[in-house]
């Protein structure tokens, strides 16, 4: 790791006063993060069986920098924010949109990615498919989509006609559009760079469906905590360290490996 980044650590722990949350988290030694099973290129299982991706490795920075170790609890995602809010793990760091409704219930960190909704399909199904095709087949479409994701609540509002599919995984949702039983998987567009690499038939529409920031989620009362994830964000955003993990994990890593 970078020597600035060392450092970088070295000036938040003397600035933070730990207690509350963080105190829990050092007494314990390990960081509890919650995730669903997989949504590459974020997290994953490669195939030694060793869960890797972006949040992965962000989630071992965080860990380090608290000095303790980091333990991935796995949760279905439509039941993630009461685990968190149940003391099931300490954070949410699983590529989770930033929204009015979550944050209701959590507090979010300032972002530390920004992607959107996109309309994947299969070019063996369809040459070429837009928002307008899928409107104009009104309730004959089928769009798959992972349940309680961002994904789920575009596809009702842009589509309200069609048929939406719930699936508790991105994959089993994208499994509908590769064997062709659904027209079309709305979900973050850079999960399509991943798909494609596996079946090159797989296109996306390059007109957005919205823009989302990602954040970290925490319980209300840890305000400790997310003050120091907040300026764990800024400060590998200062040094490089962000755009190290985004070209790492979006752009080189292949994940069929």
């Amino acid at each position: 790791m970078k020597k600035v980044f060392v450092m970088m650590v070295v000036v938040i722990l003397s600035m933070v006063v730990f207690g509350g949350k963080i105190e829990e988290i050092q007494k314990r030694g390990v960081l509890l993060v919650g995730q669903d099973p997989a949504y590459a290129p974020f997290y994953g299982v490669n195939t030694k069986g060793e869960r890797v991706g972006h949040d992965i490795e962000l989630a071992k920075l965080m860990a380090e920098a608290l000095g303790v170790k980091v333990k991935f609890v796995i949760t279905n995602w439509d039941g993630i924010i009461p685990a968190l809010m149940t003391d099931k793990f300490d954070i949410i760091l699983a590529a989770m949109t930033i929204t009015p409704e979550r944050a209701l219930k959590v507090n979010f960190s300032i972002p530390y990615y920004q992607t959107g909704q996109a309309l994947i399909y299969n070019s063996l199904k369809y040459k070429n498919l837009t928002v307008e095709d899928i409107k104009k087949m009104g309730s004959k479409a089928k769009i798959a989509v992972q349940l309680a994701s961002t994904g789920e609540f575009t596809a009702r509002k842009v589509f309200p006609e069609a048929q939406i599919l719930t699936f508790e995984t991105a994959d089993a949702a994208a499994y509908q559009i590769i064997t062709k039983k659904a027209d079309a998987m709305v979900f973050d567009d850079l999960y399509f760079g991943t798909l494609v690499k596996k079946y090159s038939a797989i296109k996306m529409d390059k007109n957005l469906l919205t823009k989302e920031n990602l954040g970290i989620a925490v319980k209300k009362e840890n305000l400790d905590l997310l003050l120091w994830i907040n300026t764990f964000i800024e400060c590998i955003k200062t040094d490089g360290t962000l755009e190290q993990l985004k070209q790492k994990w979006m752009i080189e890593y292949d994940w069929s490996e």
